[in-house]
């Protein structure tokens, strides 16, 4: 094992010892702060947005690029075969929440800049993992200037210039509560109003399943959760059902939320946005960030379905693509872990990158 690569272990053993589950996003006690403050050779500048949301900044020089990635992770859960704060190595791969997604990016730059990095723009940020991206929202406003962007999301070191979009949303319903002995029940109960919604909505998104980028094709939709009622013997006078979809670039999120005939009208029903975010590109220009991947000297991956804040920079014009170490199917899981092939090979990578 290489000197680098050694560096890189250690870096990533304590980002994992930092527990920055999100929720409950905990950052200031996570021990985080402490650790970049023990590595002397950097100047961090952080910004508090409140609510356990902070923008790391670490600059030197003049860099072309800035990379992006976000600290926080997912809580642990259970099913873990080792402890999820312990760095594990076994069979070459570095087990540990967050040694995906992406802890790993993050010890892999840390690493770099301390073997002599000069020119280097490096952002960590604190609150994806919970649908907020305030973090990138608000340097989005400090009008950032690189000639683009590389979010260190887990890609197994390809560039990634096409994924979906994000929408989330509650429907609410409303009805009349009663003895359920009423035949007023079949046309007066919430539950009924939002089981009929979710069928003409699953029937709706199948609509859109003509559209094709890769291997994506059309809609994804979810009915995640659904709450209502009291008792079989009661009418139920209310129901919500969250849900969501992912669109491909290009497609029309107010076409498809009218499909999904999403309504708020008085005494019947309300209609809640959730998080929403834009596919990348933000703009559908795949072309210039399939050639900016060119210009990196990067293998191309294809359109993947999940999605990343590459997009929210996108929307504001930064060119922006999604390159990183690990496997996003090893992400949010027990047994979270990355090959050490993958953060050797993302150690030369990036170097390069930032040359």
């Amino acid at each position: 094992m290489n000197s680098d690569l050694e560096l890189c272990l250690k870096h990533l053993k304590a980002l994992v010892a930092c527990d920055t589950s999100n929720p409950p996003k905990n950052i200031q006690d996570s021990g985080l702060f402490n650790y970049l403050d023990s590595l002397d050779y950097l100047k961090p500048n952080i910004t508090d947005l409140g609510d356990g949301s902070f923008n790391i900044l670490l600059t030197k020089g003049e860099p072309e690029y800035l990379f992006n990635v976000h600290l926080d992770t997912v809580p642990a859960g259970e099913g873990w075969s080792t402890e999820p704060h312990v760095l594990t190595v076994l069979d070459n791969k570095a087990f540990g929440l967050g040694a995906c997604d992406i802890k790993g990016a993050a010890a892999c730059l840390l690493t770099l800049i301390e073997t002599g990095l000069e020119n280097y723009a490096v952002l960590f940020s604190t609150d994806e993992e919970a649908g907020q991206s305030t973090c990138i929202r608000e340097f989005i406003k400090t009008k950032p200037n690189f000639k683009g962007v590389i979010v260190s999301e887990p890609t197994q070191n390809l560039g990634v210039t096409c994924h979906r979009g994000i929408f989330t949303g509650t429907q609410e319903f409303y009805g009349i509560a009663g003895h359920s002995s009423d035949r007023r029940a079949m046309t007066d109960n919430a539950i009924h109003k939002l089981t009929n919604w979710c069928h003409d909505a699953l029937i709706s998104a199948r609509s859109f399943d003509d559209k094709f980028i890769g291997p994506l094709q059309g809609l994804a939709f979810n009915l995640g959760t659904i709450e209502g009622g009291v008792k079989p013997n009661i009418i139920a006078d209310s129901a919500s059902v969250k849900f969501g979809f992912r669109p491909l670039p290009g497609q029309n999120v107010d076409k498809i939320l009218e499909s999904l005939k999403t309504t708020s009208i008085k005494n019947e029903s309300c209609f809640t946005p959730g998080f929403v975010a834009p596919a990348l590109p933000a703009d559908g220009d795949m072309q210039t960030l399939e050639s900016m991947v060119k210009a990196l000297g990067l293998k191309q991956s294809e359109p993947v379905n999940f999605w990343t804040e590459a997009s929210l920079f996108s929307e504001a014009g930064l060119p922006a693509i999604v390159f990183g170490p690990g496997d996003i199917a090893n992400a949010h899981q027990p047994n979270e872990y990355v090959e050490i092939s993958e953060l050797s090979q993302a150690l030369m990578l990036y170097r390069d990158l930032i040359k």
